[in-house]
C-alpha cells in the first residue's frame, strides 16, 4: 500500500505535538519524530512557535490561574517515556550548539542540543564533549524576541530535568 504525504501547518502540528504530549505512552514514538525527522524541516521561527506553545498551553495546566507570580513550566510526564524531555532540550531556543567532530581527517559539523552533558544530534545520537574538536554554542538569535510574558525560559528548564534521561 502507498503512504500518501499528509501537510500539515504550523498550527496543526502544534495540535498534533500537543494530543501526543497529553496521551498515552503509545504516542511518544510521535514525539521522537518531532525531534529526529520534523526539527530541521521546521524554520527557527516555526521551532520557537512549538517550544512556547509547548511550555505555555500543555505543560502549564494553571496558564489561566489568578495565582500571583505564577510562571509556566515544564514538568516531564512519565507518560511520554522521556520524549518529551528530549523535545524540550531539542526545541529550547538557547539550547542550540554547534559540534565539529573529525571523521576519517575530515571535519564534520552537526547542530545539536546539550542534555546530560552530551551534545545530542538526534534521540538517539550524540557526541561526547571529549569528541568534539569544536563545540559553538549557537542559540536562535531572535528567540529572546520570541518570549511570551510569564513563561520561564531560565536555562533551569533545561538543567533541571537533564539527569531523567540516561
Amino acid at each position: 500500500m502507498e503512504m500518501k504525504e499528509v501537510k500539515l501547518d504550523i498550527f496543526e502540528l502544534g495540535y498534533l505535538l500537543d494530543a501526543c504530549l497529553r496521551g498515552s505512552h503509545l504516542r511518544s514514538g510521535t514525539i521522537g519524530r518531532f525531534v529526529d525527522e520534523w526539527y530541521d524541516i521546521l524554520t527557527p521561527t516555526e521551532r520557537m512557535q512549538l517550544f512556547e506553545w509547548t511550555i505555555r498551553l500543555t505543560y502549564d495546566e494553571r496558564w489561566n490561574s489568578k495565582e500571583e507570580n505564577y510562571n509556566p513550566h515544564f514538568e516531564p510526564d512519565n507518560r511520554c517515556c522521556g520524549e518529551d524531555i528530549m523535545f524540550v532540550h531539542r526545541y529550547h531556543p538557547y539550547n542550540q550548539y554547534k559540534v565539529t567532530i573529525e571523521v576519517d581527517g575530515k571535519e564534520e559539523s552537526y547542530d545539536a542540543f546539550l542534555l546530560n552533558g552530551r551534545y545530542y544530534i538526534n534521540t538517539r545520537q550524540f557526541i561526547a564533549p571529549e569528541d568534539a574538536k569544536n563545540i559553538r554554542h549557537n542559540p536562535n538569535p531572535d528567540w529572546q524576541d520570541f518570549m511570551h510574558p510569564g513563561v520561564d525560559y531560565d536555562r533551569n528548564i533545561i538543567e533541571k530535568y537533564s539527569d531523567l534521561i540516561q
